[in-house]
């Protein structure tokens, strides 16, 4: 079916033009999934964060475009205006004038506070959140348009946290007044979206913010369409039903670049990963994993799925931390003969290792698993793959998950937001208390050469421990429809602000 598609894209060049797509003033964009939950505490996923970040703003912002390459990270004042360092534990921020949410209240340093401390609460439902920012030791106002964050220890990833969309400012009145459960399904923020409705496993509707502080957003409405297939995506973007898809796989680029109404636009993102069980019994010895990485040709998987465009990283890191990224490290290494030594030393006696994916969640997810379970069984491991729907609704703690693939984090570039999130909240590692340790130090430090120093032993733990891998780092491919002005950045936010979204007449 899709190369049918293509061909009959190819051989027209034309594309529809629907009254909407010619107004150009209703935006849709076409992605895989639409969840119907919005509190920016709780959905932290790769597929909210587009829908969370429409509607609610951040008390810093990353300026994404401060490099041509949409990777910056240089910060900007959001709804803080401005900030400073009291002393090594305090961070003060003073607050916009005259901010309001979208019900009219007016934004004060009492939502700023509760913002957090919602979330900081032991007892509130924001695990995840409350391990993210858990260096906070309390947040103070200081009157109403000025807060103080106060940390446990000297924090020097703190105002690089504060543009993370888990930071987001809620409005304390409406949230108290309606709870958790109502505020997730009917949000209110800042942002430059309004909540109309959502669809369940259809779309979600989002207005215009007629008073958004930045300027109101040149579209009337903003709609998140779920279509799960890339052919159907790429249907509705030649038909102009849509303006923008995202999560176009390499091997469909051409289906859009032959359409004369659209352009791909693409960004290097996040990196996929494995993450083992390393208290299983098969894989409790660390030489089998490490058999596993060995027998990974990431290479391959490069250029059979992404035309050669996803990079083999060194290491888990990233040229966005700039002075803490380590040039020097190898990439990581395919040796298949070394990985069958390694596994036949054990006595391994071919007991079944599961891998468990989604079939669209990630772009070239399902065929990248595909392809590393034969990689596996090639150096003899007993490999299999389950597909599931529900793959992002299943726990850590099901003792069954041995191997499922996960994206890291970027939105904060950071070691202490990639490497210690990655490898302890959301891994299946257990036993990595020295690993643990060294982050704890290296993000309770301001000394840029010691946090550098830690952050190798790090590395140096995680390549031996074998936890699980990078496969490498993917770039996001998106069709847009060329009247549109649009700027992708290095993580899944796709911002439609007014400062990167506008039209050509």
């Amino acid at each position: 079916m899709i190369r049918s598609l293509q061909w009959a894209l190819a051989l027209t060049g034309l594309c529809a033009v629907t009254a909407q797509a010619a107004e150009a003033r209703d935006l849709v964009v076409g992605v895989q999934e639409v969840r119907a939950r919005f509190d920016p505490g709780m959905e932290t996923g790769n597929t909210a964060f587009p829908l969370t970040n429409a509607m609610f703003d951040t008390l810093i912002r990353r300026d994404f475009k401060s490099d041509e390459r949409g990777t910056g990270t240089e910060l900007k004042p959001g709804l803080a205006e401005s900030w400073q360092r009291v002393d090594e534990l305090t961070l003060e921020l003073k607050l916009r004038e005259g901010l309001s949410f979208h019900n009219g209240e007016a934004l004060t340093s009492e939502d700023v506070k509760f913002s957090f401390d919602r979330m900081l609460d032991p007892d509130s439902r924001y695990s995840r959140s409350r391990f993210q920012f858990g260096n906070i030791d309390r947040v103070e106002t200081v009157d109403d348009l000025t807060v103080r964050i106060i940390t446990k220890t000297p924090d020097p990833v703190i105002e690089k946290m504060l543009f993370f969309p888990g930071a987001s400012i809620v409005p304390k009145d409406y949230y108290q007044e309606v709870g958790f459960e109502a505020f997730g399904q009917n949000p209110i923020g800042t942002g430059p979206y309004v909540f109309v409705r959502s669809i369940d496993d259809d779309r979600t509707i989002l207005a215009a913010n007629e008073d958004y502080w930045m300027g109101r957003p040149p579209v009337d409405q903003l709609v998140f369409r779920e279509i799960p297939e890339i052919s159907a995506r790429i249907t509705a973007l030649a038909n102009g039903e849509v303006g923008l898809i995202n999560n176009v796989p390499p091997d469909q680029l051409s289906a859009i670049e032959r359409l004369s109404c659209c352009d791909v636009k693409s960004v290097m993102v996040n990196s996929h990963v494995l993450n083992y069980r390393t208290s299983n019994p098969i894989m409790a010895d660390k030489r089998f994993r490490q058999g596993l990485n060995l027998a990974i040709d990431r290479e391959l998987l490069s250029r059979a799925l992404w035309n050669g465009k996803a990079v083999v990283p060194r290491g888990h890191q990233y040229e966005e931390w700039g002075k803490l990224y380590n040039a020097e490290r190898p990439v990581l290494a395919h040796d298949p003969e070394r990985a069958r030594k390694l596994i036949a030393e054990l006595g391994y006696a071919g007991q079944p290792i599961q891998f468990i994916t989604h079939p669209v969640y990630y772009t070239n997810g399902l065929p990248a698993a595909e392809a590393i379970v034969s990689m596996w069984q090639d150096v003899g491991v007993n490999a299999e793959l389950q597909v599931s729907e529900n793959w992002y609704k299943i726990s850590n703690d099901e003792a069954d998950i041995e191997v499922r693939n996960l994206s890291d984090w970027l939105v904060v570039p950071d070691p202490h937001a990639t490497i210690v999130w990655s490898w302890t909240v959301t891994a299946l590692w257990e036993g990595n208390e020295d690993f643990q340790t060294l982050g704890k130090k290296a993000a309770a430090t301001l000394d840029a050469n010691e946090r550098y120093r830690l952050y190798q032993q790090m590395q140096d733990i995680w390549i031996e421990e074998a936890p699980g891998t990078v496969l490498y780092r993917a770039p996001e491919f998106y069709g847009v429809r060329n009247n549109i002005i649009w700027t992708p950045y290095s993580v899944y936010l796709m911002d439609f602000r007014p400062d990167n979204l506008s039209f050509k007449d």
